[in-house]
């Protein structure tokens, strides 16, 4: 009986073990370090709708991160924004502490909003040390630094600047030019110096984690690491001698403390708006901005206004056109969805047309159309025959102007659906309309974005600036064309004789260099101008990610067997230079 009871009792415990210690169950996961997000902004209303909104989404619990704003010298409404968007959000970060500052809006002895004058350098100065100071004593990990125009896009971002393991590193962000938020050299005075290796950087043809010796705008921290005990903004080290600028006093400060900062560009972390120059006003800042926002939509990540942040409607007009066209087939709405976005951004009202669809027509509908090829047409590198892309695209066109004449509009302006707008875009075209008008210039057709095939032949145009006397041209990405103009094309009869619309409209104001084309088309006279530079260019190039052509990409008009696609034709390549004898060109936008 006792050996049965031993026996029993060390079964027992081999189950359910000795020490109840032993059944707890695996440790719980270290929470994620602590950050303190530091927003200093001043006259940023238009931005920070766009950068609260990046926040919101950054992929870190809310819980470990602690906000510290401040605000100062505004004109513009960038407190009351910010105040919105605190009350709400401070119950869902750790802690926030918040430092807004009324009056003055303005600093002794600056020229205007965008001007830095050395009062504003020092205040930015001492704020960006508070907000280190505030992250100290609260024990926090890091400390992220981050522009009010500078628009974190990729949610990840904080995550894969944590990965890194660096005391100093900034994300690499894209702007509408070549700036971004570092130098790849600096001259012993503390001034910017070029190098080889900034352009390859930031164009991305290589890619990683490199030391510079300069990083601003958006940049994180690592307060963990011994050596940034001692970095500091304000006041500068003793030894200081360098330019009083916030972002070399601290670079300066990087050195001396011997703390390497770091740029990394493995990814696409988000944008940050081309700085204004001093004599720019808050609104020259916020055009910009528009401009920074169009870029986000084609390169993505796009941009996102917050949810807990008032931003009110936009008020679009036709810019003085009777009409503003943009044609899309139904069946790309991701095109359609960004240009209506672009276009109410721009604060243009367009109406939308839905494209013809080459490749939903038969053999048998283009013949109801009363479609046919003109005479003796072949692709000029490729050889092909018009395509039911080109098809399509020229109907699309042919029945706004069909549309204009039999509504009398006196003038309309017309987009396809791949257009990438440039900077100020609205006020420059208005601008050009209205010197058109006090020319009394007698037009038909002002292209907007084109491919230019001898750009240096064409003549400006007298009393109007930034126009000129159309040469052979490529693309109808866009453009603007008057009653008079639109009678002119249908008077020619095109639908009988029909080849891409790109061609066609040279021939009609005598600039094809094709004699037996133009032999087919009698009244060659349209008035035919250009934007320069152009004021719209495509989103894509043949061999990008992302383009599609859909009138190359295509089959033949009159033969659904033949598939066909941009290969072989210098059209289609940007800046490509064709064998010697074949007429140079490139890539043709489509629909």
């Amino acid at each position: 009986m006792f050996r049965w009871s031993l026996a029993f009792l060390l079964a027992f415990s081999r189950t359910q073990c000795y020490f109840s210690e032993e059944n707890y169950t695996e440790e719980s996961k270290m929470q994620l370090p602590t950050v303190v997000i530091a927003i200093i902004a001043r006259n940023a209303a238009h931005s920070l709708p766009y950068y609260l909104g990046a926040l919101e989404r950054l992929k870190y619990p809310k819980d470990r991160i602690s906000i510290w704003a401040a605000t100062d010298h505004n004109i513009d409404n960038t407190t009351a924004v910010l105040r919105e968007w605190l009350t709400v959000m401070q119950q869902y970060y750790h802690y926030v502490e918040w430092r807004p500052m009324d009056k003055p809006t303005s600093y002794a002895g600056e020229l205007g909003p965008k001007h830095w004058s050395n009062g504003r350098y020092e205040y930015i100065m001492k704020l960006k040390q508070a907000a280190l100071n505030f992250a100290k004593k609260r024990w926090a990990d890091y400390i992220l630094y981050s522009d009010a125009d500078n628009i974190l896009t990729n949610p990840d971002t904080l995550n894969l600047l944590i990965a890194e393991n660096k005391s100093v590193i900034t994300p690499m962000l894209d702007s509408q030019s070549a700036y971004s938020n570092y130098w790849c050299g600096i001259t012993p005075q503390g001034y910017y110096r070029r190098t080889a290796e900034y352009f390859p950087t930031r164009n991305r043809y290589r890619t990683g984690c490199f030391p510079v010796p300069m990083v601003h705008s958006t940049m994180l921290l690592d307060l963990r690491k011994e050596g940034t005990k001692k970095l500091a903004f304000h006041p500068p080290h003793k030894d200081y001698s360098w330019p009083f600028d916030d972002i070399i006093v601290f670079a300066f400060s990087c050195r001396v403390s011997e703390v390497q900062m770091y740029l990394c560009n493995k990814e696409r972390y988000g944008y940050l708006n081309v700085p204004a120059k001093p004599h720019q006003t808050v609104e020259d800042d916020r055009i910009n901005f528009v401009h920074l926002y169009l870029e986000a939509l084609i390169d993505g990540p796009p941009m996102y206004v917050s949810r807990y942040v008032h931003v009110p409607p936009k008020q679009t007009d036709l810019m003085g056109f009777d009409e503003i066209y943009l044609i899309n087939l139904r069946r790309r709405p991701d095109r359609r969805e960004r240009m209506l976005w672009s276009l109410y951004e721009l604060e243009i009202n367009a109406k939308v047309v839905d494209a013809v669809d080459g490749a939903a027509l038969n053999s048998s509908d283009i013949k109801i159309l009363g479609v046919d090829i003109l005479p003796g047409y072949n692709d000029p590198f490729s050889g092909r025959s018009l395509t039911k892309g080109e098809v399509g695209c020229f109907l699309s066109h042919y029945y706004i102007w069909k549309e204009m004449v039999d509504m009398q509009l006196d003038k309309a302006l017309i987009f396809e659906d791949d257009v990438r707008f440039q900077g100020n875009f609205k006020w420059r075209l208005m601008q050009l309309m209205e010197e058109v008008e006090l020319a009394e210039l007698d037009w038909d057709i002002i292209y907007l974005g084109r491919k230019q095939v001898n750009p240096g032949q064409e003549e400006p145009v007298e009393n109007v600036r930034n126009l000129v006397f159309a040469g052979y041209s490529y693309w109808t990405l866009s453009y603007a064309i008057s009653l008079q103009g639109a009678q002119k094309l249908l008077n020619a009869e095109p639908l009988s004789k029909m080849l891409p619309v790109d061609e066609f409209l040279p021939i009609m104001y005598d600039k094809h260099p094709n004699e037996d084309y133009k032999s087919q088309f009698l009244n060659r006279n349209l008035q035919a101008y250009s934007t320069n530079p152009l004021l719209v260019q495509p989103c894509h190039y043949a061999g990008d990610p992302g383009w599609v052509s859909d009138t190359e990409t295509s089959t033949l008009w009159d033969n659904d067997t033949v598939r066909t696609d941009w290969r072989g034709s210098y059209k289609n390549l940007k800046g490509g230079t064709p064998p010697a004898g074949i007429q140079s060109s490139s890539y043709r936008d489509e629909l």
